[in-house]
């Protein structure tokens, strides 16, 4: 994970021991047989990390950090350091797959000293906007907006004890390749300001790093490269953290054809040029959920569903479109010189689990895969497994670096949205 290398990494959620009737990605009732022959099949593939996702919902249930999602993760940590594969850790996020997602207490009116303030002064007035996406807080979808985790001192004292607990135990493991914090977030609550977000970002990297971490990714995403209080990739990297920018076709993306990784590329070109255009430098960047939902379960063409919250159609690629995009993308990053690539998720889930959050509103926990319910290999991993091989051998064209970009900084965060879809428009008019 440094700038002289390229990574092939891919989303892992656990298969449960049983029949799953609650949330997916649960570590402490992960299926330890599935779990082996999964991460060696993803090995196999020709991958060198695996991003486990620690969902905060089932880490911190409460004021304390469970003991049987710690278990689970080790489980996950060993089984990945047996098939040679880097693990990076992601902690504090705030989406999962394709729905935002938080424990329940980090929602509305739920914190322990609220109730002690209710008790004296009655429960507090929550003001929910009309457009309140729905969070998955816990195992129930709620209309209530998310608490202040930038600010709030019972939040903040939650997210150091996650670090405290979770980077002190395992900082040391082997498998161990870096430790994402915090993504998605600002799709659930933006911070008051850039200057904020900033302030926030520091902090945390500071304790993290305080607790033995020796290395961070902070996350950006096309929400937050178009707007003025959110996190910017020039100060992940000021605070010695590397970038991740996330690629799935989320809002507030224009929509692109099936199959076209155009949009992928200016993300990361982007990414790239505001770092430099900020602090006069270049960064590895990794390029994180590069994907498609895929036709599944009877299911093609156009479809009502979710995304991250909102009623949303989306389309659905077929697997030769899902393919393509893979081939054509992994190939376009390498050269643009991005510091690695992490694929949308491994698996698709049988239709028997669709009932299942976030899969009961999310085609991206459903299908974006490379792998189908049966665990045949869609076209997708075939592509994959192309690509790894060229990578290994060396025979991909040394990367000449992401494409030039006309970036002003200070112009550009005058009105990132108008800045954003300017340049949307000016890269698929080349």
């Amino acid at each position: 994970m440094n700038e002289h290398t390229f990574s092939l990494g891919i989303n892992y959620w656990p298969r449960r021991r049983a029949s799953a009737e609650q949330l997916l990605c649960s570590w402490a009732e992960a299926d330890t047989g599935a779990l082996r022959a999964e991460l060696e099949h993803i090995a196999e593939l020709g991958f060198d990390t695996v991003r486990l996702e620690l969902r905060w919902a089932e880490a911190m249930p409460g004021t304390r950090v469970s003991s049987a999602a710690l278990r689970g993760l080790e489980r996950a940590l060993d089984r990945a350091h047996d098939r040679g594969l880097r693990a990076v850790v992601a902690l504090l996020g705030g989406e999962l797959g394709g729905a935002l997602h938080l424990p329940e207490w980090a929602v509305g009116y739920r914190l322990p000293s609220d109730t002690q303030r209710a008790r004296r002064l009655g429960p507090p007035l929550l003001v929910v906007p009309d457009d309140q996406p729905a969070i998955l807080a816990g195992e129930r979808y709620r209309h209530e907006p998310a608490r202040d985790f930038y600010g709030e001192p019972e939040l903040l004292e939650a997210q150091r004890l996650m670090l405290r607990e979770v980077i002190g135990n395992f900082a040391a493991h082997p498998a161990i390749g870096a430790w994402q914090l915090g993504a998605g977030l600002e799709r659930v609550r933006r911070p008051a300001s850039a200057r904020a977000a900033a302030d926030w970002w520091a902090s945390l990297a500071g304790r993290a790093t305080s607790h033995g971490a020796s290395a961070l990714l902070g996350t950006v995403s096309p929400l937050s490269l178009g707007r003025r209080d959110t996190l910017r990739p020039a100060q992940i990297v000021a605070a010695g953290s590397q970038v991740v920018v996330t690629v799935a076709p989320l809002p507030p993306l224009p929509v692109a054809l099936p199959g076209d990784a155009r949009g992928v590329l200016l993300l990361h070109a982007l990414a790239a040029a505001l770092i430099r255009a900020e602090l006069g430098r270049a960064a590895p960047i990794t390029v994180a959920d590069l994907g498609v939902p895929t036709a599944a379960g009877g299911a093609s063409g156009v479809v009502a569903g979710e995304l991250l919250g909102r009623p949303a159609r989306l389309a659905l690629s077929s697997a030769e479109q899902q393919a393509t995009l893979l081939e054509t993308a992994l190939a376009a990053l390498h050269r643009d010189g991005a510091g690695g690539v992490w694929l949308a998720a491994y698996a698709e889930l049988a239709p028997a689990l669709w009932h299942v959050a976030p899969a009961d509103r999310s085609w991206w926990a459903r299908s974006a895969g490379l792998v189908a319910p049966d665990g045949s290999e869609k076209p997708a991993a075939a592509a994959v497994r192309a690509f790894a091989a060229r990578l290994r051998a060396g025979s991909l064209a040394a990367p000449v670096g992401p494409p030039t970009l006309p970036i002003d900084p200070e112009r550009y965060w005058r009105d990132p949205a108008a800045s954003f879809r300017d340049l949307w428009k000016q890269w698929f008019e080349r």
